[in-house]
């Protein structure tokens, strides 16, 4: 028996169980850094596998599957495990118990195809085939400041140490059954910022004795938008949104003060220094043209992720192999939302998918949606193809 049927055997007599797990998941979420019943909840299940638990952080843990190293590369498989503050709407059996409380981006799909993955590789016939530890790491927090760095920082490369890592996120625009794959980058980098003008109060009917901040932070907001226009090339990604405007008292004051707050979205580091530079510069200049005095200040987020193309191309061949080419879809854009997965990717040669997880026969709502769904045949692919994914990457050469 090949390697591919005997992962997918091993897959489905544990089909029925991977399910349940995720709803499970589903109906208990967290949110960052508060996940304790779902990290408790998997050290359970990890620790039945015999495998060896550790927990970095308070939350969130990681799980070795030790086998004698053969000389191939350790590999480590991450998932995310947090929840969203997003009030479900859909009906399901298995629907959030927690009121305001959802895995409305899929968390709960990935930790239970890596909770899969980790039982499929655990099988004493497939260990067989293992030649190094795999390192199973179930993430807080990828929602809220970024557990990823935190877990690195903590030494969850090493003991032992990983040589390769993957990951990845559902996709509800891809039916389940098909994955995609991008090279090079793959998700944005994200950068908050907020943006106060200053000006000088004055009544209404008199605005000539005073500085209206309205009329020069609305300059500022049209004028940050010729940074995507004007200061960067066309074929590279960058949006720029202003989310947040919040002026004035009442209707026949002048305003004195505006506070703007805004979200950068960017692809290549080179972009993102140059838009958050010229951004500093066109709101300073343009509310100093209308006479008033701008303060810009940043909350840098996650970094751009960037998929080692090696790892990428080896990736696809698996998947091609396993689900047949027809289901590898390859996008030629980089998506413009992030992932702290990215951090992961830093530090070691990495390569992160998309799992088709849309329904053929209905609407398929977007991630962070309450009426977001997943149809559970995506892990009919993501779970035999992390396993098998291990299984190659762990080859040398």
């Amino acid at each position: 028996m090949s390697i591919e049927d005997l992962i997918k055997e091993k897959y489905e007599q544990h089909r029925d169980e991977i399910i349940e797990i995720r709803r499970r998941l589903h109906e208990n979420p967290e949110t960052g850094d508060e996940e304790y019943d779902t990290t408790e909840y998997l050290c359970g299940l990890m620790e039945k596998l015999g495998l060896r638990v550790g927990r970095p952080l308070k939350t969130g843990l990681t799980a070795v599957l030790d086998v004698p190293d053969r000389g191939g590369y350790c590999i480590g498989l991450r998932a995310d495990i947090d929840a969203l503050p997003i009030k479900e709407g859909c009906d399901l059996p298995f629907k959030s118990k927690r009121d305001g409380v959802m895995h409305a981006c899929g968390h709960d799909i990935h930790t239970a195809s890596l909770v899969g993955a980790a039982i499929v590789l655990s099988d004493p016939e497939v260990r067989e085939h293992l030649t190094a530890p795999v390192k199973f790491v179930f993430q807080p927090a990828e929602e809220t400041d970024g557990g990823a760095q935190r877990m690195i920082d903590k030494g969850v490369l090493e003991n032992p140490h990983v040589d390769r890592m993957a990951a990845f996120h559902c996709e509800p625009s891809l039916e389940a059954g098909k994955i995609a794959l991008k090279y090079g980058y793959t998700r944005a980098s994200s950068d908050m910022f907020d943006i106060m003008v200053r000006g000088e109060s004055a009544h209404g009917a008199y605005p000539e004795t005073g500085v209206d901040a309205i009329v020069a932070a609305s300059a500022v907001v049209t004028a940050v938008q010729s940074i995507v226009s004007r200061n960067t090339n066309a074929f590279e990604p960058c949006v720029i949104t202003i989310g947040v405007f919040h002026a004035g008292s009442a209707g026949n004051v002048v305003c004195d003060d505006a506070f703007l707050s805004g979200t950068m979205r960017t692809v290549s580091p080179e972009v993102r220094a140059n838009s958050m530079k010229r951004l500093e510069e066109i709101a300073v200049n343009t509310a100093a043209a209308y006479g008033a005095k701008a303060e810009v200040r940043f909350r840098p987020s996650y970094m751009a992720l960037l998929n080692d193309d090696q790892m990428t191309e080896l990736l696809r061949d698996t998947a091609e192999k396993l689900i047949g080419k027809e289901n590898v879809v390859i996008y030629d854009k980089a998506m413009m939302s992030v992932d702290d997965f990215s951090y992961f990717a830093k530090e070691v040669p990495s390569v992160y998918f998309f799992a088709g997880s849309g329904f053929e026969d209905r609407k398929n709502y977007s991630l962070h949606h309450g009426l977001f769904e997943a149809d559970e045949k995506l892990f009919d692919t993501t779970v035999p193809l992390e396993a098998l994914a291990v299984i190659e990457m762990e080859k040398r050469g």
